[in-house]
């Protein structure tokens, strides 16, 4: 019954996963063990949140991507499978925004804090925490509309141009902000770009961010829970107006923090036998 499971899912992954720029693709596995490899990354597989048998792997696709075919390899022990992997171009608002000048064209005496926050926030997301922290489904970490879409493409003052790494959720007064799930306070300060910033680490190459907040309530080294309140929302840093930047990144790379949060948490939902 075990080796017929496991041909059943190796002939599954024959199929071709589809992915689109700037979100993720979760990729089940009959084991918990090896390693995903692409062109440029290395992804460890896994546990299985609700079933120790199986692996999961989370392949985040860059924003830049351009669309085509390629091939993931799963390679494991006694095990080298290759998974069609197909990239299409998702479609993303586009957004024109006046801000601070200094924010778009910051002064001379700016650009080495910019430099020293932009390489310490690459540290902590190419840094690997070999444990899993998260050991539930994820929430949203306030309860309130979207202003802002994760992807839009937007132009600053009418020069600047980039894309929205996260989600805007409104919080028009400073509302608490909760953690989406169990992890390691990694990083809480004020930065030139995000303001007031909290990060955290849930473990194996995942983290959540959040952005523009006035006040906090943890520190550096905390661990908090699921649901706990981490802070206050605010109007700090490049922003035109009071919300909470909510994001993620995914072994270093930014991704659509509710599409990845969909993903992870489907993996909760009991699967209805086969009836043959």
């Amino acid at each position: 019954m075990r080796l017929l499971l496991i041909f059943s899912f190796l002939t599954s992954l024959v199929c071709a996963e589809i992915g689109y720029n700037g979100k993720s693709v979760l990729i089940t596995l009959p084991s918990p063990s090896g390693i995903l490899s692409t062109h440029d990354l290395n992804i460890s597989v896994l546990a299985h949140p609700t079933d120790k048998n199986r692996g999961i792997a989370i392949l985040p696709i860059d924003y830049y991507a351009s669309a085509g075919d390629s091939n993931i390899t799963w390679i494991a022990p006694g095990k080298r499978v290759s998974i069609p992997l197909s990239i299409k171009i998702a479609s993303y608002p586009i957004e024109t925004l006046s801000v601070d000048p200094a924010k778009v064209t910051p002064p001379p005496e700016a650009l080495e804090r910019i430099e020293r926050e932009r390489s310490q926030a690459k540290a902590i997301y190419e840094h690997f925490t070999p444990i899993r922290y998260w050991d539930r489904a994820f929430i949203k970490p306030l309860d309130s509309n979207i202003t802002s879409e994760y992807g839009s493409a937007r132009t600053y003052n009418g020069t600047l141009q980039s894309y929205h790494g996260g989600v805007d959720l409104r919080a028009r007064t400073p509302i608490a902000v909760h953690a989406t799930n169990g992890g390691i306070v990694v990083l809480a300060e004020d930065r030139y770009y995000s303001g007031g910033t909290i990060i955290i680490d849930h473990g194996e190459g995942l983290y959540s961010c959040y952005f523009h907040l006035s006040r906090y309530e943890v520190k550096v080294g905390d661990y908090v829970h699921q649901g706990d309140t981490i802070a206050l929302s605010g109007d700090t840093g490049r922003i035109t107006g009071p919300h909470l930047h909510f994001g993620f990144m995914v072994h270093g790379i930014q991704t659509d923090p509710l599409d990845l949060i969909e993903k992870i948490n489907a993996l909760f939902i009991p699967q209805k036998e086969d009836w043959k």
